[in-house]
């Protein structure tokens, strides 16, 4: 079983994009969201738009890294995400990052884990101080 940590992120239309993304993963027959954190609003960094709602999640899967990935990726894109590929700071429907991954540290599919950001913003680390065993 691998436990992981995620980062829901939207500033558009967050209270029903975030709504929606929990939904999905409790619906997931692979995901089990064990901890939801409280709301964290924050402004948006490296770019314009709307404050963003962030909130973590403790959570578990039988599934690998991946696997897991491409299942948060399809989940964002069911909640409207479209990525821009030569601008990362754009508003967004709903973000889905996995944060930490078991104890790992390092580097996993081009993604560093624990993400370098935990400890640089509070929108972060605040709300995985929450619900992180």
């Amino acid at each position: 079983m691998n436990r992981f940590y995620v980062l829901i992120g939207s500033n558009i239309d967050p209270n029903d994009n975030v709504k929606k993304g929990l939904n999905y993963l409790n619906q997931s027959d692979s995901i089990d969201v064990e901890a939801v954190s409280s709301e964290f609003i924050s402004k948006p960094v490296g770019m314009e738009g709307s404050d963003f709602i962030n909130i973590a999640l403790r959570c578990s899967t039988n599934l690998e890294f991946v696997e897991t990935n491409i299942l948060l990726k399809e989940i964002e894109a069911m909640c409207g995400r479209e990525r821009d590929p030569k601008n990362k700071f754009t508003p967004r429907t709903l973000d889905l990052d996995i944060i930490c991954w078991n104890n790992f540290e390092g580097i996993i599919e081009g993604y560093k884990l624990p993400d370098p950001d935990i400890e640089k913003y509070d929108y972060i680390k605040v709300p995985l101080a929450e619900v992180k065993l």
